[in-house]
């Protein structure tokens, strides 16, 4: 199962090396390992009480490509004059002209050294990243999470079942623009088109480039699962038609949504947690051992109480401080407003989304 992890703070950025790379169970290193506290038992005296279908759900080798989006302002900067400061020269808003930056590779990120290079070099207040474990799509740069579409950037980590059988009918709800704007084959992908057909209210490509409320992100991301789920019903009856595994995340760079949901009775979807105190353990600027060990190259010259509020969510913990993270409950979504503040509340749900799963197999997207 692809394994993905964001990070948002009105005031302190993160650099991309500390929050993706160094950490003990970094996203880079979620390529073949994998920690999941509260979810599946890790002490081996316990492994067999593990939920199977669980711990399948979240253990295939996320080999098939990395994406990384972070934002930043420097375009507008240079094209638009957006420099953060008023006329005075005085401290201005920086968030006006942010936009998403990307870098897509399908080299393994442990081994790409472009990927090393950027990270190292790089900070941001805002930035999604995704390593991908295909199911049948094009091992290819432009299939790879997460998705632009103008200033707002999404992921995905699951599937949406039965795709091809309701790509036509989920085509036809979105927007041109939406549409004009997806460049690869996978469920993911047109989720994304359609989030942005429905934030934007179907409008043209110019309207990629507002802000909108986070209400009408949660809104739009709400009606954006119960199109899929009516789609397959409509098409696949109750009785044929799958679960699907939806963990979202969209962003504009200050706010951020983020879904945890999978339609099925019983069935966990795969993991994803939330933290607002690993930024300061993953920041090599602030004094923590993470995970009690002392790690070479901290800088460690601030104090605590200067980090900043941030939120960190993610398929995986970062480290192995699991008092630092919180599981989000099935068919939970995070709602992080742009001054920090947050909240986790349970997502519409309709008894009738409720379908079981034939096969019982795991499937990535």
């Amino acid at each position: 199962m692809c394994r993905w992890f964001a990070y948002i703070s009105p005031t302190e950025p993160c650099l991309l090396d500390d929050v993706l790379v160094h950490p003990p169970n970094s996203l880079s290193r979620q390529v073949h390992d994998h920690y999941l506290p509260q979810l599946i038992a890790h002490n081996p005296e316990d492994l067999q009480r593990a939920d199977h279908l669980t711990t399948a759900r979240n253990s295939v080798y996320n080999i098939d490509g990395l994406g990384v989006a972070w934002y930043t302002p420097s375009f507008s900067g240079f094209e638009n004059a957006v420099t953060g400061k008023d006329d005075d020269g005085r401290k201005g808003n920086e968030d006006e002209g942010l936009m998403p930056a990307a870098f897509k590779t399908i080299v393994v990120p442990n081994n790409d050294m472009n990927f090393k290079s950027i990270v190292r070099n790089t900070e941001t207040k805002c930035c999604f990243a995704h390593i991908r474990a295909a199911s049948g799509t094009p091992i290819v740069q432009t299939n790879n999470h997460p998705f632009i579409f103008g200033r707002h950037t999404f992921m995905h980590n699951g599937v949406v079942s039965n795709f091809t059988l309701i790509k036509r009918a989920v085509c036809e709800e979105m927007s041109d623009a939406a549409f004009a704007n997806i460049q690869g084959g996978t469920d993911s992908e047109h989720m994304a088109a359609l989030y942005m057909t429905y934030l934007t209210s179907s409008g043209d490509a110019s309207s990629f480039l507002r802000t909108y409320t986070l209400e009408q992100m949660a809104t739009a991301m709400h009606k954006t699962v119960s199109t899929i789920i009516s789609a397959q019903l409509k098409t696949l009856g109750r009785a044929k038609a799958a679960p699907n595994s939806l963990n979202l995340c969209a962003t504009d760079g200050t706010k951020l949504i983020a879904y945890r949901f999978r339609n099925h009775g019983t069935e966990q979807p795969p993991s994803l947690y939330y933290s607002t105190k690993a930024g300061t353990t993953l920041n090599r600027k602030y004094p923590d051992r993470p995970d009690g060990k002392d790690v070479e190259g901290r800088y460690q010259g601030l104090d605590v109480e200067q980090h900043g509020e941030h939120l960190i969510v993610a398929s995986e913990p970062s480290t192995y401080k699991e008092e630092d993270w919180h599981l989000i409950g099935k068919n939970q979504c995070v709602l992080a407003e742009s001054g920090g503040k947050f909240e986790v509340r349970d997502v519409p749900y309709r008894a009738e989304w409720d379908v079981e799963d034939p096969f019982s197999e795991v499937h990535t997207s």
